[in-house]
């Protein structure tokens, strides 16, 4: 069962880092199939470990499963194990482990001996062999045809209708920008 994995800083700066990782590990093992949820989950769960966790470092591990999915896991060092909590609408904060929760098949928190590992696993979503999908967009397709007349170009010079005689009385400024200056910094 192969198996990856990275330390990073706790900082929030590492969060692209662990999301690169994963994404890099899961195309070589030729699973990008899992690779959008996948980097998505390991934002939530990295974001939470060096925002929450107040540690100096936090690892990613990621692994195969028997079943073709993935096993995600987060370790840090804080004993402090992540809750869902309820936020009002208006909060900016808060919805990662309901994500989580919503986007894995699994997920959940092992107390370690130095900290936790949050963990989530994903499963490679079976094809359907269903071609509904298709029908649909070549219905779309269809519905549209190629043959463009003349009445369906509209030239430039006549988009000014009605609207541009009442725009030309609206007294126009201009913004000057400040100019950039040098830094210093090569």
């Amino acid at each position: 069962m192969p198996k990856a994995q990275v330390t990073l800083p706790a900082s929030v700066s590492s969060v692209p880092t662990a999301r690169h990782f994963v994404e890099s590990i899961l195309s070589g093992w030729g699973l990008r199939d899992l690779g959008w949820t996948a980097t998505l989950i390991v934002s939530e769960l990295a974001a939470n470990a060096a925002l929450h966790a107040r540690g100096e470092e936090f690892s990613v591990m990621i692994s195969t499963e028997g079943d073709g999915g993935i096993r995600l896991e987060i370790h840090d060092t804080s004993l402090r194990l992540p809750q869902q909590r309820r936020y009002s609408d208006d909060a900016t904060t808060g919805r990662g482990l309901k994500l989580v929760s919503e986007l894995a098949q699994e997920w959940g928190v092992e107390p370690t001996a130095t900290g936790k590992t949050v963990w989530a696993v994903l499963r490679a979503q079976p094809a359907s062999g269903d071609d509904e999908d298709d029908a649909d967009i070549d219905a779309l397709l269809d519905a549209f045809s190629d043959d463009a007349g003349e009445d369906d170009v509209i030239q430039l010079s006549d988009r000014r209708g009605p609207q541009a005689s009442a725009c030309s009385s609206i007294p126009r400024r201009t913004i000057q920008l400040p100019s950039a200056r040098p830094t210093g910094r090569s």
